[in-house]
């Protein structure tokens, strides 16, 4: 497994943290062959249409988060509701490190880390 920072031919995952959730979300709807998505922390936009996504995807919000939290997550997965949606308890806004074999196992399933 490779990570980039953008999209290239030939990926077949995707996650995105916090504003960067947005873009995540945006390649994986630009890119069929994006299989996978992690979103982060993704906070609401107010008045924002969320595009159909098909990628298999998982919702990451932390109990303690001020700027997203579960009401955020709850938004989330009305907005995408075939996701899978976790709650990380006593995390906060910064989950990316914290939840980082969880993003892998998602993204790709049965390999080793």
């Amino acid at each position: 497994m490779t990570l980039l920072p953008s999209w290239e031919r030939g990926v077949v995952g995707g996650a995105g943290w916090s504003e960067d959730g947005w873009e995540a979300l945006r390649l994986a709807v630009e890119h069929s062959e994006i299989e996978r998505l992690v979103l982060l922390a993704t906070p609401v936009r107010d008045g924002a249409d969320v595009p159909a996504v098909s990628a298999k995807t998982l919702l990451l919000f932390g109990t303690e988060d001020e700027r997203t939290g579960s009401k955020a997550a709850r938004w989330w997965k009305r907005q995408i509701p075939h996701a899978r949606f976790e709650m990380c308890p006593g995390q906060g806004h910064d989950l990316l490190a914290t939840t980082w074999s969880r993003v892998l196992s998602h993204l790709a399933p049965g390999t080793l880390r």
